[in-house]
């Protein structure tokens, strides 16, 4: 092989070939895995970020909170006290103010405790006894600051240890004046620091996650997790220092913080205080899932230069076939003749088994438009000739039809299958996976898209064509929420749930579920709007580019599958959906084949619609309800045409008046499918008044089945669309002759 690659040209240009993909392979794979590190890191800095802020903001109000109370006592000492530092101080004896000081205190829980301090430094009034022990503080920073001058504000003082606690303490000071302006006493409020200790561990924190309060030049105040021996040191860093000096915020990666830990952090100084707030997180924690993507991506990237290379020798090997043996050439070409025949038979398999599929799901809208051409059509062959404006009312009815089955037949062409749900175990990150490059057409290049999947999840039940049509809706309301671009997350895990379904919601039975969410990083949606998100017909969307029907849809499929829907959002933080869909049974589910219908049309039992109609003995009055105008007026004509008085409605409602206004109906004829009230509805209510009104049901859908019960009651029969006029008329007069014979479902009209 050696001697002849030195020897053979195209075998050097294929062994080039292969140097150069091995070099392109293992590139890429490395700028994947640096580009997904920096995202990585740049995702979690951003969410430190908000978090830091948050937290800063609540630390200057609980600090201001004590400020305003100290400012306050100050401005409320008698003026009989205020006289001189002699008075003042007899504020000792005062019980009155004890009791104030400690209402006071009391009512803040950051705030330690309430002190007054003579112009001297002694102590005059405390809140944890009364009378206040005899301490000198006038040594303490907040006394010397105040003692020769006002600065007409609280005084925060450096961090110390309490005489009394020897607790690591903060206190904020505010001088009270005499008439003459010198220095009467002070008011000084206590922060103990470790209240930001237990307020740190009171957040809901994720693994690896550090909270922390500084002073500004670098003394540790107070942290959680907790490092006691740390409290009260000094650790200044260059980095951070500067950048706070220049914007009042910093971010930087610690190799080696207080802990030990190397961490990533973001640092954010108080307003109008010398202090840092710092929130901080693990590397090892930060990159744990980049890590995992990491090990998959070089493994994917191993297997493919292995893959390449494995390509490559074969094309070597397969070169020097071709150049000794022809033979082997034919029969290859033969083999790819063969393969091919075979594939383009799958195609046409597949193409008719999804025809087969596409007809199923529009039998009602054809079944109404074929009512209405064969009944309009039915009178002009019956009459042998056009007379005058019933016969020009009964062609524009039918080439109004006609031209409404015309326009559905161009939709079908271009618009997917509808189908009643046919559940089989699928793999839902593979599924996922399959629909990566359909999402990025669809949602455009301003939205990153990313797929996260956790190993050794088990198959789903579900329709995985009603899935993919759940998943692209879910990714288009993602989209419509990141005007300006963002990040679509979906994320595919397992889930088992115990006997209590363990606090999730919706609440699932004890079992194994697969969850799918889809999170975006989008406007979010307020309160109000989530309540009524998966609402039938609800949006938000500007007129024309929202029904309202998506997330109805996607809560109807996980319903109909045995699992639930759950959604989570918030104004400018995104929105998250998430699918529980159950594991398939690890028996195989048996294939249930559509079986035969004999009430098809075109089979046995249809009709041509041009039998001569049975002629009644005498004028009758039919309600006819059909929500479809086309319909509703075909038939109307037919029966007005057999000698029937007929009354017609386009809905449940309607049809009530009408029977309640006219006790001589004798015949109720009624569609099923009708917005509102159901022709089973109304059956119902009208038996309930008029138990022997013989009624028949015409239905165009699948749902015999739901149908089956009330068709065995006396009087009321099931009938298929399209019906034969000729069918139609003679079940009326059936139902007349003899209201008990009309029973039953229709098996041939």
């Amino acid at each position: 092989m050696l001697r002849l690659l030195k020897e053979n040209r195209p075998l050097q240009r294929i062994g080039a070939l292969g140097i150069g993909l091995l070099a392109v392979l293992c590139g890429g794979t490395a700028m994947v895995l640096d580009r997904l590190h920096d995202e990585t890191v740049t995702e979690a800095m951003l969410g430190l970020r908000t978090l830091n802020a948050s937290l800063a903001e609540q630390t200057a109000r609980t600090i201001e909170g004590i400020d305003l109370t100290v400012s306050g006592i100050a401005e409320q000492i008698p003026l009989e006290n205020r006289h001189s530092p002699e008075a003042f101080s007899r504020l000792r004896t005062d019980r009155q103010v004890y009791e104030i000081l400690k209402a006071k205190a009391s009512s803040l829980p950051q705030m330690e405790a309430l002190s007054l301090i003579a112009a001297d430094g002694t102590l005059v009034n405390f809140t944890r006894q009364f009378p206040a022990p005899v301490l000198d503080l006038s040594q303490r920073d907040y006394y010397l600051t105040l003692k020769d001058a006002d600065p007409g504000r609280a005084y925060l003082s450096r961090p110390t240890k309490s005489l009394v606690t020897r607790d690591w303490t903060l206190y904020i000071a505010r001088r009270v004046n005499d008439p003459d302006g010198r220095l009467a006493g002070l008011v000084v409020g206590v922060i103990r620091l470790s209240y930001f200790e237990q307020f740190y561990r009171s957040l809901h924190v994720t693994p690896g996650s550090g909270f922390s309060l500084w002073w500004r030049d670098g003394m540790l105040l107070a942290r959680f997790p907790p490092t006691p021996d740390r409290i009260g040191i000094v650790a200044t860093d260059p980095i951070i220092d500067s950048q706070l000096s220049q914007s009042g915020t910093a971010a930087t990666t610690l190799k080696s913080s207080i802990d030990g830990e190397d961490r990533i952090l973001s640092v954010q100084q108080l307003r109008n205080y010398p202090l840092v707030v710092a929130v901080s997180r693990t590397r090892g924690e930060i990159l744990a899932r980049w890590e995992s993507q990491a090990v998959v991506i070089a493994a994917a990237g191993l297997v493919s230069a292995v893959a390449v290379a494995l390509m490559l020798w074969a094309m070597a090997r397969q070169f020097l076939a071709y150049e000794t043996a022809n033979r082997a050439l034919g029969e290859r070409r033969q083999a790819v003749e063969a393969r091919d025949e075979a594939e383009e038979h799958v195609r046409q398999l597949q193409k008719m088994e999804a025809l087969g599929q596409l007809t199923g799901g529009v039998a009602h809208d054809f079944n109404n438009l074929l009512q209405a051409v064969r009944s309009s059509l039915h009178m002009l062959e019956a009459g042998g000739e056009l007379r005058g404006a019933e016969s020009r009312r009964a062609l524009e009815v039918a080439s109004q039809a006609v031209d409404r089955g015309a326009t559905l037949t161009q939709h079908l062409l271009a618009f997917a299958r509808r189908q009643r749900l046919a559940p089989a175990p699928v793999d839902l990150g593979a599924q996922v996976l399959g629909m990566a490059t359909l999402l990025e057409r669809t949602l455009g290049g301003a939205i990153r898209i990313r797929i996260d999947l956790d190993a050794d999840v088990p198959p789903a039940l579900v329709d995985p064509h009603q899935f993919d049509i759940a998943l692209l809706n879910l990714a288009i309301n993602a989209r419509d929420a990141m005007p300006d671009g963002g990040t679509l997350t979906v994320t595919v895990s397992s889930l088992p749930v115990g006997t209590v379904g363990e606090g999730i919601s919706p609440a699932l039975a004890p079992g194994g579920y697969v969850a799918v969410t889809v999170r975006d990083s989008g406007t979010g949606m307020p309160p109000d709007v989530l309540a009524r998100a998966c609402d039938p017909f609800f949006t938000t969307k500007p007129v024309g580019q929202g029904s309202g029907l998506g997330l109805s849809m996607v809560h109807g499929l996980t319903a109909q599958s045995g699992g639930g829907i759950r959604l989570e959002s918030h104004p400018g933080l995104g929105t998250a959906v998430t699918l529980y869909l159950p594991h398939a049974p690890a028996e195989s589910l048996a294939e249930i084949g559509p079986g035969s219908r004999a009430d098809a049309p075109g089979g046995p039992a249809a009709s041509t619609g041009t039998e001569p109609l049975p002629v009644p003995s005498a004028a009758l009055r039919i309600l006819l309800v059909e929500d479809d105008a086309l319909v509703r007026m075909a038939n109307a004509a037919v029966l007005d045409e057999a000698g029937l008085m007929v009354s017609e409605a386009a809905s449940g409602e309607e049809a009530l008046a009408l029977l309640e206004a006219d006790e001589d109906i004798g015949v109720l004829v009624t569609d099923f499918a009708m917005p509102g009230m159901t022709g089973a509805d109304l059956t119902r209510l009208v038996r309930r008044h008029r138990p022997g009104l013989p009624v028949l049901i015409v239905t165009g859908y699948a749902e015999k089945a739901v149908l089956q019960d009330l068709g065995r009651e006396p009087g009321i029969r099931i009938l298929s669309k399209p019906i034969p006029p000729s069918a139609l008329i003679g079940h009326i007069m059936t139902a007349l002759r003899d209201p008990r014979a009309a029973m039953g479902a229709d098996i041939g009209c």
